[in-house]
């Protein structure tokens, strides 16, 4: 569903996420990395980080205009 090109641009930067090593908050790349060993394919175990790293993007959003 969504964009196609947004689709593909989030697959992009979590393929360069995993294949660089851990950042500082590497709640994404841990999440990439458990998905991983639960047995997901390493494509769907990316868009499940992607969809994360939204969550957590959307979050921190929105806590900057409640306050």
């Amino acid at each position: 569903r969504g964009s196609s090109n947004l689709r593909k641009i989030g697959y992009e930067v979590m393929r360069s996420l995993k294949t660089h090593k851990a950042p500082e908050d590497a709640a994404v790349y841990e999440f990439i990395l458990k998905k991983e060993r639960e047995g997901k394919s390493k494509r769907a175990a990316k868009i499940a980080g992607l969809n994360k790293f939204l969550r957590i993007y959307y979050a921190r959003v929105m806590e900057v205009y409640r306050k």
